[in-house]
């Protein structure tokens, strides 16, 4: 390795304290797992239990009945209130108590209520200041999840890792002959990509001209593997929350004219300092009839747990303090995306107006 391939280095931390930012959207869930029936997540260190109301709308609240803090996900649906399973307080869906069976009248007592936001499959919530929330940049669109020439699969895993662990895995695919060898098969993701930085976002961008395709790739094109092919591959850091990617192929011969285009988005959502639930949405517009989308997904499922091991080696490794032989991190070309994406985090840190 030469010096100049050696961008950054900065002393590893463990993660204990907050990184992520209050003041930002989030993914709380998919759309279609929301229903009249509560759904419990834990939230950037908060209890939230999510419903939605009669008329479809999707309610957020605290789920913690401020009585004896008891969850009220555990409770029932009532109109478009939910009663806490414990004593029967019921609460509507701005937080406001309506109803305590052992009173005449109900206390001035409330649970928070969060803001969210349903685009697409995804359901944003938003869980900072919200006297801030018009200055917050709002959820990203992603257009390609609702095009009709798209097809959609998705999933959601529980990570035991920081959820920037996640965020600097899919912008340095550098991995992808190491970690996923077995299941991808990408060897040719070798060298640094062309990394652009603009305001709070950053790009990645890397061609690779009659490459040999990797066995997925080739065949779902009908083409055999190791074909020598043109691709197109890039992702961007768009938030804290999300980031999304993708890859379009070209013929050779005909190397302005897509035959292929597949996106991901990569949605990370911290539980605590810790741990995060992942939201994946993958689509192509290529085969995409049901039984060749139900094997492209097992596919992802296969690499996205080989990222869920080595990333909760990391983990564990990164939060433990070693006697000797520790010379901190370094950074090196092909990490100039996820050092960028750092400092964009940093930045959105700094905006804070909650401190823990």
């Amino acid at each position: 390795m030469q010096h100049s391939d050696i961008v950054s280095s900065s002393q590893q931390k463990p993660f204990g304290k907050r990184n992520y930012p209050l003041n930002c959207w989030w993914v709380a869930a998919f759309a279609d797992e929301i229903g009249r029936k509560p759904l419990a997540r834990w939230l950037l260190d908060t209890p939230v239990v999510l419903y939605r109301s009669e008329a479809g709308e999707i309610i957020a609240l605290e789920d913690r009945c401020p009585h004896r803090q008891a969850p009220l996900s555990a409770g029932k649906i009532e109109g478009d209130a939910i009663e806490c399973a414990y004593h029967g307080f019921r609460f509507g869906a701005g937080g406001r108590c309506l109803k305590v069976p052992s009173m005449v009248s109900p206390p001035p007592i409330k649970v928070e209520s969060y803001p969210v936001r349903e685009i697409g499959p995804i359901v944003w919530i938003y869980l900072g200041d919200v006297e801030r929330i018009d200055a917050v940049p709002p959820p990203p669109v992603m257009e390609w999840m609702t095009d009709p020439a798209f097809v959609i699969r998705k999933g959601m895993m529980e990570i035991a890792a920081n959820y920037l662990l996640l965020k600097e895995n899919v912008l340095d695919l550098t991995h992808l002959g190491y970690v996923h060898a077995a299941s991808f098969g990408i060897m040719d993701w070798v060298n640094p990509p062309t990394v652009t930085t603009e305001g709070d976002t950053v790009t990645y961008t890397q061609s690779f001209v009659r490459s040999p395709l990797a066995a997925g790739y080739a065949m779902s094109l009908g083409l055999e593997p190791g074909t020598p092919w043109n691709r197109h591959g890039f992702g961007t850091f768009l938030s804290p929350a999300a980031h999304e990617s993708g890859t379009i192929f070209f013929d050779p011969d005909q190397p302005d004219v897509p035959n292929g285009r597949t996106f991901f988005a990569h949605l990370t959502t911290p539980t605590d300092s810790g741990n995060m639930l992942y939201f994946f949405v993958a689509a192509r517009d290529y085969a995409n009839d049901a039984a060749a989308m139900d094997h492209f997904a097992q596919i992802l499922l296969r690499g996205f747990k080989e990222d869920e091991e080595i990333l909760c080696k990391v983990q564990a490794l990164s939060t433990r303090q070693p006697r000797r032989g520790s010379q901190g991190e370094r950074s090196v070309k092909a990490d100039a995306a996820g050092v960028a994406a750092r400092r964009i985090v940093d930045r959105w840190m700094a905006r804070e107006t909650i401190v823990d």
